[in-house]
């Protein structure tokens, strides 16, 4: 770098040192005249005016934007009623134009908080109404006997009914703000409805005519314990319609099981390290289960006898067959999900020297296995035709 550019460098720095230190000497200037300008006390136009000349007469939670408008329009000429609110000597007017701007900085503020707090509701009662349809659509009329309990004021529930019937029941309320909530039993909740249901269809069968005529005398004594009104749907129609929906998945009801025999019994050691690393984890249930990333099972490996699987028996035990299981309508995925739970058990009989057979002790052959997947097309197309998805919420209630 010559002295030319290193003079200049010097020169240019000293230029911009004088310019800030004029412009910190012309602020500290006119901060004291403003000071001087307003050394008496006087009350703030924005910040202490009475609450119901900024709001919009409607007891809201927050203030109308007026404010931002009038900020807008700071040369309205005044009316002839109008006070003036300051006194200032001629001598200072001039500063009176510039000072409004640091006197109004708070007021400026607490109406943006407001605006911020708008938004926020609106994002709060858009998650609320996703809220309100998952809640809602927990009592399915497809699947549910749903009552109807209207009580005829807010209602505190001091406990939560209970119902001695064999078939699921669940409880939801619509409190005094007209939300829907799995209903409880909590101090200041009221309710001004509870709709009560009792599934109709699971795997034990369709619910009988006596099961639902008392479970419609219990509801009835909830409401009149608390003097309040109950209605029902049609018991003859949903009797019906139960029974009919019982006969659709009895036919749609499968667990296929593929069974591995070994030439030699299993280790439990090296069974779990083998079914581990296939991305498999032993369940409270004594099995080893292949999870979806939604929790639910995609398949099952038992023991071939039963024998519940625990990190003891793995030690010291070993298994003479094995059997992985796929249940069919709970299984979201389809023929997909099925040719990757045969594959695991086509590697684990590589891995222990076994075959595939099925319950007969009959060697599952490839044209074996096209016929189960022609049998699962079929069943997933008829699940399907009747709107019961294969994994779904009414799939997984249904086949429980």
């Amino acid at each position: 770098m010559s002295e030319l550019q290193i003079g200049v460098l010097i020169l240019g720095g000293g230029v911009i040192a004088l310019v800030l230190g004029f412009n910190m000497f012309q602020e500290w200037r006119f901060r004291k005249r403003t000071h001087q300008a307003f050394a008496r006390p006087h009350g703030d136009v924005l910040l202490d005016v009475p609450k119901n000349n900024v709001r919009d007469g409607v007891k809201a939670d927050r203030m109308e934007p007026v404010l931002l408008d009038a900020e807008l329009e700071p040369e309205r000429a005044p009316e002839e009623d109008d006070e003036p609110l300051f006194e200032i000597p001629p001598a200072e007017a001039p500063v009176r134009e510039p000072q409004p701007a640091p006197r109004r900085e708070p007021a400026l503020q607490e109406v943006e908080v407001p605006v911020m707090d708008e938004e926020d509701e609106a994002e709060l009662a858009m998650d609320s109404a996703d809220h309100q349809a998952l809640v809602v659509a927990m009592l399915d009329p497809s699947l549910d006997f749903i009552a109807e309990v209207m009580f005829h004021e807010p209602h505190e529930l001091a406990a939560m009914p209970r119902f001695n019937v064999g078939k699921r029941t669940q409880l939801i309320g619509r409190t005094e703000r007209g939300l829907w909530k799995v209903a409880e039993a909590l101090p200041g909740t009221r309710y001004k409805q509870i709709n009560v249901s009792m599934q109709m269809v699971d795997r034990s069968g369709a619910v009988g005519e006596q099961e639902l005529a008392a479970f419609c005398q219990q509801v009835s004594r909830f409401a009149e314990d608390h003097d309040a009104a109950v209605s029902f749907p049609q018991r003859q129609q949903k009797l019906v319609a139960a029974r009919e929906l019982d006969r659709f998945c009895a036919d749609v009801d499968v667990l296929i099981g593929i069974n591995i025999v070994p030439q030699a019994s299993i280790e439990g050691a090296r069974l779990r390290s083998f079914a581990e690393a296939a991305g498999l984890q032993l369940e409270p249930d004594g099995a080893f289960h292949y999870l979806a990333d939604s929790g639910n099972t995609l398949y099952s490996l038992v023991a071939a006898d039963q024998m519940p699987f625990t990190f003891h028996t793995l030690l010291d035990k070993s298994f003479p067959a094995l059997t992985l299981l796929f249940d069919v309508p709970r299984v979201a995925g389809g023929v997909d999900v099925f040719d990757r739970a045969v594959h695991f058990a086509k590697h684990l009989a590589q891995e222990f020297d076994a075959q595939l057979v099925d319950d007969n002790r009959r060697v599952l052959t490839e044209t074996g296995l096209a016929r189960i997947r022609d049998q699962l097309l079929h069943i997933y197309g008829s699940m399907d035709d009747r709107g019961i998805a294969p994994g779904s919420v009414a799939a997984l209630r249904l086949f429980a």
